[in-house]
């Protein structure tokens, strides 16, 4: 039954982890006085130092902490301290002011990490990102460059450039899922988001991810178009920057991030980016049974694990 691509999506989508898993929210303030959500991992049966490595994890378009619980226990399990990055409203977090972050703005995340930094001077930094949240996490390395505070990342069915094509070939079943979820996020917000967003409309009409963001994010960011929308956050607009090695995973029967889309020629091009491709998995699944957890997370955590070693023992 796990040999489909479609299967795994959506088991992927709606599973519940058997294990509770354990966080501590923060609430971090920005610039314009609102806030975002942090959630740390409390469960780590490994003593953690001062030093230990930060892993930053970005959860997929309508993620939480509870979603990327096994990613945080192996990370801590390899004696490093896991916390979750919420865009703003989600994760059940709460909104100050009457701004969202598209996935592809990158304020609210160089606030973050440079939080982190200050929390834990002198320690590696590395992120992992997973479906809609690599784009989040590509977009912070290619435009920070060698000053993004990140020594590594993996990003995790990462749909690269091709949004407007995302927005036409996602499957209608897994859509319909987003948009509920994300439209439920603005009703919980509702008395401070309709002063900007017209929530009516976007009820009524955004049946599809690209109208959503049309009626949400273009409207809040003051943008005419879909097109130059995309254009201006398009996640891989700063790719040659990139200065940290980058793993990206990807399976070729992803219904979401389909194979056609990977950008196989940027590989060869630039070396610090990797590719990892496999032949089913679906998109941000990739399980091997029903109950089991994602194999791409112990993946994930491995490589990061040898790329931290090797920086380590580079400065001997």
């Amino acid at each position: 039954m796990l040999n489909n691509g479609y299967v795994q999506t959506f088991v992927g989508l709606v599973y519940t982890p058997l294990e509770e898993y354990r966080f501590d929210r923060e609430y971090l303030q920005t610039a314009d006085k609102s806030v975002v959500a942090l959630d740390w991992f409390k469960q780590s049966k490994v003593k953690l130092k001062r030093n230990s490595p930060v892993i930053l994890i970005f959860p997929r378009l309508t993620g939480d902490a509870l979603s990327v619980g096994n990613i945080c226990k192996l990370g801590a399990s390899r004696g490093m301290r896991a916390v979750v990055f919420n865009r703003r409203g989600q994760g059940s977090s709460f909104l100050l002011s009457a701004n969202l972050t598209s996935i592809g703005d990158t304020n609210d995340t160089r606030k973050v990490i440079e939080y982190i930094f200050s929390k834990y001077p002198y320690v590696h930094i590395v992120g992992i990102g997973i479906g809609a949240g690599s784009a989040t996490l590509f977009s912070y390395l290619g435009e920070f460059g060698s000053s993004s505070l990140m020594k590594a990342a993996v990003n995790i069915s990462p749909s690269y450039d091709n949004t407007e094509i995302l927005c036409e070939q996602i499957p209608k079943l897994y859509e319909l899922y987003l948009l509920v979820r994300l439209k439920l996020m603005l009703l919980r917000n509702w008395k401070i988001l309709h002063k900007v967003i017209d929530i009516k409309t976007v009820l009524r009409k955004a049946w599809t991810l690209k109208e959503f963001d049309y009626q949400v994010y273009c409207k809040m960011y003051g943008i005419e178009t879909f097109e130059a929308f995309w254009k201006r956050y398009d996640p891989m607009r700063d790719v040659d920057d990139i200065a940290v090695p980058v793993l990206c995973i990807n399976s070729l029967d992803d219904p979401v991030s389909v194979k056609e889309n990977i950008p196989f020629d940027l590989f060869q091009l630039y070396p610090n980016l990797l590719l990892v491709t496999v032949a089913k998995g679906g998109h941000c699944a990739f399980y091997e049974k029903v109950c089991g957890d994602s194999w791409a997370n112990a993946l994930a955590i491995n490589y990061i694990v040898h790329v931290l070693e090797f920086i380590s023992n580079s400065k001997l």
